[in-house]
């Protein structure tokens, strides 16, 4: 009986926690959008470094082709060390096969100068790939921003 009771009060603590679902691929990658813009304003270098898949692929604006971690990691610290980044996103579509996805949609960015203080407002389109790495998380492969607007008050 006394067994009956134990296993009863096993079950009925870690039931909820075996009832939990893992994130699904949409809300994971909702997630990392989210830190992505969070970790650039908050200027977490190295937070926002891991988020990429150490061979990705960073295509901005200007037509360049930015490799690897590395490379993607001195952009950004560049871009940090010149501005301050108020970015939101607006998922158009997200979808996913197997351990692939993709994020399309548009965005719009306020860049406050670190020399001076201005302002600037942009808009444009992203496209993010992701892949699923061993472990169950996404990272970043491919990166890809069109600017459509960019204005200085």
């Amino acid at each position: 009986m006394m067994l009956c009771r134990l296993l009863a009060l096993t079950v009925a603590i870690l039931a909820p926690a075996l009832a939990q679902k893992s994130p699904t691929p949409e809300d994971a990658i909702a997630n990392l959008r989210s830190e992505w813009a969070k970790d650039l304003h908050d200027k977490k270098l190295d937070q926002i470094v891991m988020l990429y898949a150490p061979d990705a692929v960073f295509l901005p604006p200007n037509g360049e082709r930015i490799v690897g971690r590395s490379a993607v990691r001195d952009l950004t610290k560049r871009a940090m060390d010149t501005f301050t980044s108020d970015l939101t996103f607006h998922s158009i579509n997200l979808e996913y096969s197997g351990n692939l996805a993709y994020d399309s949609g548009e965005y719009r960015e306020t860049l406050v100068a670190a020399s001076d203080g201005n302002t600037s407002h942009g808009q444009g389109n992203y496209l993010m790939v992701y892949k699923r790495q061993a472990d169950g998380s996404w990272l970043i492969v491919q990166q890809a921003w069109i600017a459509s607007a960019f204005a200085h008050p």
